[in-house]
């Protein structure tokens, strides 16, 4: 994997703080909610950030099938679809608590690298990805 680009990391960070919480929601990308005129997205966070990069998205990475987010968030944010990192960042495995993920993208930001998998945690009717980063343990979420 080539560099992250952290400005767009920070940008993407900087708007996500930004949203009411109420609109994210990472396990469903297209629910025609129109708020992301982009992708429909009622939350996710990749969605939220083609927000960022809109007309390149548009002309360059939307087809009759949808955005293809995994080439655009490579050459957004230098990420790889199938990466550790982009499960981290942008997985469907997280809750929908906008701190959680402004913390991950605080962490990255900080120049840490992607934390280790420990277990994963049943959370919200779902189970959740539960990294060493420990977001758990000072949030109160617990194995």
């Amino acid at each position: 994997m080539g560099r992250i680009k952290k400005r767009n990391l920070k940008r993407t960070r900087k708007h996500i703080a930004e949203v009411n919480g109420y609109m994210l929601n990472m396990e469903y990308y297209r629910e025609g909610a129109k708020y992301n005129p982009i992708c429909d997205s009622i939350g996710c966070i990749i969605g939220h950030a083609t927000a960022l990069d809109a007309e390149n998205v548009r002309k360059n990475f939307t087809t009759k099938d949808g955005i293809k987010f995994g080439l655009w968030s490579r050459e957004f944010f230098g990420i790889y679809v199938d990466s550790y990192l982009w499960t981290y960042l942008f997985g469907q495995e997280h809750p929908d608590i906008k701190d959680y993920h402004l913390y991950r993208m605080d962490y990255i930001i900080a120049g840490n690298k992607t934390p280790n998998i420990i277990d994963e945690v049943y959370y919200n009717y779902n189970y959740v990805i539960h990294y060493d980063d420990g977001y758990f343990s000072t949030k109160g979420l617990e194995l």
